[in-house]
């Protein structure tokens, strides 16, 4: 399975790269704001309910610390 999974993440990164290279600024910063969408959802749904079993309330504050630190950093 994870052999798979390693094949199809190199061809979408190839034609990633082949298909978006010519993207304009305005393409790119909306593939941008996709990509981070992504990762918000995938976080509030896998990671975020065992973070808070196992750290509580406050596992929303570092998580929305840590979103800062890296806004501030770009």
């Amino acid at each position: 399975m994870w052999s798979v999974v390693v094949a199809v993440s190199v061809i979408a990164a190839i034609a990633g790269w082949l298909l978006l290279d010519t993207v304009g600024s305005t393409g790119g910063a909306f593939v941008t704001a996709f990509a981070a969408g992504a990762l918000i959802v995938m976080l509030a749904d896998t990671l975020m309910p065992e973070a808070f079993e196992l750290g509580g309330r406050e596992a929303g504050l570092v998580t929305a610390f840590g979103f800062a630190v890296g806004f501030g950093l770009s």
